[in-house]
């Protein structure tokens, strides 16, 4: 929709940058003036994700909602909290925030005069908490033991081996790595170890970026 921009006519942000945990739901904001009682047949109100297509993310044209044109990696999962609106406030809700919400929002807004802000929205991912560990028995004439780790997370991790007196054999292991829908890493990593018994092994998903880590002991 066409907009009058006046410099009489502000928004602000009172907060540029929102940090939210993969997801999480987060409500970002920005402000405008009303002047008295909102009229809202006189407002419109659009919040656009910048990136390179430009993604409508909510719609608000005279004081009527307009999904239509709202993109599909934010259906059902966005609401405007409309009754802030006669205060002055755009607050717009993301559910279930996806990796892929990260980036530049515009919120623009046209009461009389139009004006708009950028705000930042950084997307923490979900680090490898949960590591599944599955563990057997291959025979070839030898005993041969298969050890496998796996886990999923964000972002990408290495997958590190020790055995009990903390040798590195992660020379000694396979590991692939697999992208979901969710955008999050999902990590299979097999050790294969021969002629041992009574042992215990650690495999460690270690991230140098963040200097994290989550480890698993596995027994022989």
């Amino acid at each position: 929709f066409k907009f009058c921009f006046s410099a009489l006519f502000t928004v602000e942000a009172p907060q540029s940058l929102y940090i939210v945990e993969l997801g999480n739901n987060v409500t970002m904001e920005c402000t405008f003036p009303v002047n008295g009682k909102l009229k809202f047949r006189d407002l419109s109100v659009s919040w656009e994700k910048k990136d390179e297509l430009g993604k409508d993310v909510y719609v608000l044209f005279k004081g009527e909602e307009d999904f239509k044109s709202q993109h599909s990696d934010f259906r059902g999962r966005i609401k405007l909290l409309k009754e802030n609106l006669k205060l002055g406030q755009s607050l717009l809700q993301i559910m279930d925030v996806k990796l892929r919400d990260a980036g530049l929002y515009r919120c623009l807004i046209d009461y009389g005069g139009a004006d708009y802000k950028t705000i930042n929205l950084k997307v923490q991912g979900e680090f490898y908490h949960r590591i599944n560990i599955t563990q057997g028995v291959v025979s070839t004439g030898d005993k041969e033991w298969k050890l496998t780790c796996q886990s999923e997370g964000y972002p990408k991790a290495e997958v590190i081996w020790q055995n009990g007196e903390c040798e590195d054999l992660t020379d000694k292991a396979d590991t692939s790595y697999e992208t979901g829908s969710d955008q999050l890493y999902h990590v299979t990593s097999t050790l294969t170890i021969k002629n041992r018994t009574h042992e215990n092994f650690r495999c460690i998903f270690w991230n140098k970026e963040l200097q994290k880590n989550t480890s698993a002991i596995l027994y022989i």
